[in-house]
């Protein structure tokens, strides 16, 4: 009960530091994801033109579509980055204090998962809103899924970046080629036979379908949930791994 009050804490003064100093505060955790939908929305609606017949985009409009996959990566990215980045910027705490530096990487993660919970809200009041909520209670476990796959990454990475702090640098970079990779700004039916197979390998092919099918058709592919949920498990597990065999040189170079 103490780690998880600990957890809490951290999660709190996260959310305060985010927003310290900002003339709306903790409005904009729902302000950023509604600004980001609606650029995508005016490149892809009204610059490129992208036109996409509802049968591609799960039935749903393209705008329902495109915020269930930003929804997605808001949540992947933003954890990734604050993650992995966690224990070197609270440096100075994990000196001073007895909470275990593993803490600092989940709450941090859990604050960057906030704004999937934000723009999946939007998505559900722009499809067919109140009959939408009827998708939230499959919507949580494809969430669940997210948060602890990520969470292992990050541990992950978390504890290589204390020695090698390029890695950080260079998971920004790949992030934006991960991004135009998964079928978000496109349907998964437009993705050419040749570069299928590179969606199969890439675990967060299976994330993403797992939200989409939930928001846009109501209901959750039992294989692609299985094979994600193996796949969270596994990251979470060699993240933990990873973090125990590196963490007692954390502080010798932090």
């Amino acid at each position: 009960m103490r780690t998880l009050y600990v957890l809490y804490q951290l999660v709190k003064r996260d959310i305060k530091m985010s927003f310290a100093g900002s003339l709306f505060g903790t409005f904009w955790m729902f302000l950023n994801p509604l600004l980001m939908m609606g650029v995508f929305y005016l490149i892809f609606q009204h610059i490129v033109k992208a036109k996409f017949p509802q049968e591609a985009t799960e039935g749903a409009s393209y705008t329902v579509y495109l915020l269930a996959g930003l929804a997605f990566w808001n949540g992947f990215s933003q954890s990734l980055i604050r993650g992995m980045n966690a224990i070197t910027d609270n440096a100075y705490l994990l000196k001073k204090t007895a909470v275990p530096p593993y803490l600092f990487v989940l709450a941090s993660t859990i604050t960057g998962f906030i704004s999937t919970f934000v723009s999946l809200t939007y998505a559900l009041l722009l499809k067919d809103f109140p009959y939408s909520l009827k998708h939230v209670p499959l919507l949580l476990p494809a969430l669940l899924v997210e948060l602890f796959f990520v969470m292992g990454v990050a541990l992950l990475l978390g504890s290589l970046c204390v020695y090698v702090r390029d890695i950080s640098q260079i998971v920004s970079t790949l992030l934006s080629f991960v991004f135009y990779s998964l079928p978000i700004i496109y349907p998964v039916s437009y993705v050419p036979d040749p570069l299928k197979p590179f969606l199969v390998f890439n675990p967060l092919f299976y994330m993403l379908r797992n939200i989409q099918t939930a928001l846009l058709k109501g209901y959750i592919d039992v294989s692609v949930f299985l094979t994600s949920l193996v796949l969270s498990c596994l990251s979470f597990m060699l993240g933990i791994l990873v973090y125990k065999l590196l963490r007692r040189g954390f502080y010798d170079v932090l």
